[in-house]
């Protein structure tokens, strides 16, 4: 659902100063790295460039957004999704995609994890249990069994703030 193309011309010529003194405020990279993370195959989130904050939008949000649906006799939570939703649509120009999920190679991070490992015996066993279908519920349980479970989400956690980084450096977006 990518509305913008980063690689479109002076696509960033079109960003407004995000604070009064004319900066973009820093943005928190944990909320990016977690924008990053939450996304489905049915939903993206985009950075809001007036606030700093990270929103996410589905595609129904969206779809419903576009309509002319009445949403009086749905939950508050659903319409405050929509509202947000159109307010996305009438500014686009505030709002940058983030990174898909797909551009978070997190199979590539493991094979990078379980190199990093100090010991032969955990490297071999867990680089044979990323192999072929159901290899993620496999990886997790080999490093449930080594004890590495926690090792494992520092280093996933390092790698998807690299990767959210390495995002706000190439997009001029100052962080914290």
């Amino acid at each position: 659902m990518n509305r913008h193309k980063v690689s479109e011309p002076n696509f960033f010529d079109k960003i407004e100063p995000g604070t009064p003194d004319g900066h973009m405020m820093k943005v928190d990279i944990k909320k990016i790295a977690e924008g990053i993370e939450f996304q489905g195959d049915e939903s993206q989130s985009y950075l809001k460039i007036s606030s700093g904050e990270v929103v996410l939008f589905t595609d129904e949000a969206i779809a419903a957004a576009e309509s002319d649906e009445d949403l009086s006799e749905h939950a508050e939570w659903y319409r405050e999704a929509i509202e947000q939703a159109r307010e996305f649509i009438n500014n686009e120009d505030d709002y940058i995609p983030l990174p898909s999920k797909y551009e978070f190679h997190e199979y590539r991070v493991m094979e990078e994890f379980i190199l990093s490992l100090p010991i032969e015996e955990q490297r071999d066993e867990l680089l044979s249990l990323i192999k072929g279908k159901g290899a993620f519920a496999r990886f997790k349980h080999g490093l449930e069994r080594f004890l590495l479970l926690d090792k494992w989400y520092q280093y996933r956690d390092q790698a998807l703030a690299k990767l959210a980084k390495d995002w706000c450096r190439d997009n001029g977006i100052e962080f914290q």
